[in-house]
């Protein structure tokens, strides 16, 4: 019996949520073995990872999620029936999804480095500790692959020629 649109991102926004609430502080850890202090700004700093950790987890997701969602829809694992033909904006939005996945990257990247240097500057802070370091980019890479999976899937839903 296939999923309702709504389970289905639910379910496929969660997974990706998992993953890379798990992976990225991996790969934080791998690129800073020494767990030193990461600057606000600098080389190897969090305005920099962020930048670099929204565009390659958001083409990564679209790549995936668009593979997976068409996989699915084939094997009628989900029904989204007529309910995505809303969103003025998700049209807008490239329908290949490696450029998708670099849109959402470099629009999103923008909007949390904005934000990390507004709330650090607004709160005194000119960097983290390693593992609170950690910790945020697991708090932020789960939400981006929440928030990336299912505008990937609403986005790729409105090139279905529906029947």
């Amino acid at each position: 019996m296939p999923q309702s649109l709504n389970a289905y991102i639910r379910t496929q926004g969660i997974c990706a949520a998992i993953i890379n609430a798990v992976l990225n502080p991996v790969l934080a850890w791998l690129g800073n073995r020494k767990m030193e202090f990461m600057p606000l700004w600098g080389g190897h700093s969090i305005v920099i990872d962020t930048a670099v950790t929204s565009v390659v987890l958001s083409l990564l997701v679209a790549l995936f999620v668009t593979s997976g969602l068409h996989r699915d829809l084939k094997a009628n694992r989900v029904t989204a029936a007529n309910g995505c033909r809303k969103g003025r904006l998700l049209r807008r939005l490239p329908g290949k999804a490696w450029a998708l996945g670099l849109t959402l990257g470099v629009c999103l990247g923008l909007v949390l480095i904005t934000l990390t240097l507004g709330l650090f500057h607004l709160v005194g802070i000119p960097g983290l500790s390693f593992a609170r370091f950690v910790l945020f980019k697991a708090v932020y890479t789960a939400l981006l692959g929440f928030v990336v999976t299912r505008w990937v899937i609403l986005r790729q839903l409105l090139l279905v020629p529906w029947t």
